[in-house]
């Protein structure tokens, strides 16, 4: 009822003031938490970038100017970070993307929303690839990613510079409303939200190094004395065949671990390795972060909760029957009409990489909204193109009004194998 009533940014942000939301959040449902915080960026991101107008009749578009930003494909990270790594909270004004191609030429299209979907959607999947050394995979979580601490010896002292950046890049995928890959690891995921609990260190530690977990879990239970094991309070590092050691205490390396103390040496070694050695990528991360997305906005949230508003349900699957549900058809389609059949037909037998890369193809990104399609802002749309012959044209699409163009072809056969190719191009605005 409270979200109803509000109309403003500064109505919905109220709401985060409430004894239920500072004190026990989780008692509320997180479908309306989560509701909660798309109105408090919807509204907000408005104020700041005006609202695309869709009457016909009136030139102005609705939308302010806008940063203006080239970016050459192929080259999405690097003209990224020097157009807009010093934003900073800028970072919320409208991005308009212009594409230059391999020549260097500006492509054909006008950015109303579509081009920055696509350039930030790239721009995260290069962002946030291991093989770019900012960021390790657990050994322990399925693909979950945290700060490498590795990070200043592959990029020197830029890498604080880099961290902040892709803290700014998830932060306006957020603001954006735009679904990415990353899995994060749940103690990561923890410094995004601003509050690490350190009762969590050793389950932590278990999904980040299982083997360091279990040799910790062995000297607990050790029967023995511990000084036999020959530890003292430090631990070594491994940066790219380097070797070093670092005390976990003031002269760690001339204090023996006994059965007395070795309980604080586990609890250390914990630390270390969940916290203390990623403190200062993760604190960069995080400030650049909530240079786009206030923390008190992530705070009603808990980890697995947070990591669902970043990249949308587990396993990133599309509910074919809910977007078909919030579809819409123009140019003269209806939900009755044959192509139309078609199309859901191939959609459902489509496996789910092929339908991550239609919904890629039609709206720019590969995942649907967390709350589903009927949250998806301007709608799923299939507008009728009539055609004479099968080879007239290809399926297009205007990712800015996520709408495919889908012409009237003579078969299933014949449609699926046109999708396929339109989506499999990559030509981008230069395939029509």
């Amino acid at each position: 009822k409270e979200i109803r009533r509000c109309k403003t940014f500064g109505d919905y942000e109220s709401l985060l003031t409430a004894p239920v939301l500072q004190i026990c959040p989780f008692l509320v449902s997180f479908k309306r938490r989560l509701k909660l915080f798309e109105r408090i960026v919807t509204t907000n991101r408005i104020d700041i970038q005006g609202q695309h107008n869709t009457n016909p009749f009136i030139m102005d578009s609705g939308l302010k100017p806008g940063i203006p930003v080239r970016i050459m494909r192929g080259r999405v990270l690097e003209d990224g970070l020097r157009t807009m790594n010093n934003l900073g909270k800028d970072m919320r004004q409208r991005i308009v993307v212009h594409y230059l191609n391999e020549a260097g030429a500006q492509e054909a299209g006008v950015d109303v929303g579509g081009l920055f979907k696509e350039f930030w959607t790239d721009l995260s999947a290069v962002a946030f690839d291991v093989n770019y050394a900012l960021f390790r995979v657990a050994e322990g979580a399925s693909n979950c990613m945290y700060p490498n601490p590795s990070s200043g010896a592959a990029h020197g002292s830029d890498h604080v510079t880099l961290f902040a950046f892709l803290g700014r890049i998830l932060g306006k995928a957020l603001y954006e409303g735009i679904t990415i890959h990353p899995q994060f690891a749940h103690f990561f995921l923890s410094f995004l939200r601003g509050e690490y609990n350190f009762l969590h260190m050793l389950s932590d530690l278990s999904t980040l190094d299982p083997q360091l977990y279990n040799n910790l879990m062995f000297l607990k239970s050790y029967d023995g004395d511990a000084e036999d094991l020959c530890l003292s309070f430090t631990v070594g590092n491994d940066d790219f065949g380097g070797t070093n050691e670092t005390p976990l205490i003031p002269n760690g390396a001339n204090i023996a671990v006994t059965n007395s103390n070795k309980q604080r040496y586990i609890e250390a070694v914990a630390k270390y390795h969940v916290f203390d050695r990623l403190r200062e990528q993760s604190e960069a991360f995080t400030s650049g972060l909530w240079d786009v997305i206030e923390r008190d906005w992530l705070r009603i949230f808990n980890e697995p909760e947070l990591q669902i508003l970043i990249s949308g349900p587990s396993g990133g699957g599309i509910d074919v029957e809910d977007m078909r549900k919030n579809s819409r058809y123009a140019g003269g389609f209806t939900a009755l009409d044959r192509s139309v059949s078609r199309f859901w037909s191939i959609m459902a037998s489509f496996s789910s990489e092929q339908q991550a890369s239609l919904l890629r193809f039609v709206t720019s990104c590969e995942r649907p909204p967390p709350l589903g399609f009927a949250s998806m802002n301007p709608p799923f749309t299939i507008q009728r193109v009539g055609i004479l012959r099968d080879s007239d044209k290809l399926p297009t699409s205007s990712t800015c009004f996520n709408t495919l163009k889908l012409p009237t072809y003579s078969s299933e056969k014949v449609m699926k194998e046109r999708l396929i190719y339109a989506m499999e191009s990559g030509a981008g605005f230069e395939l029509s």
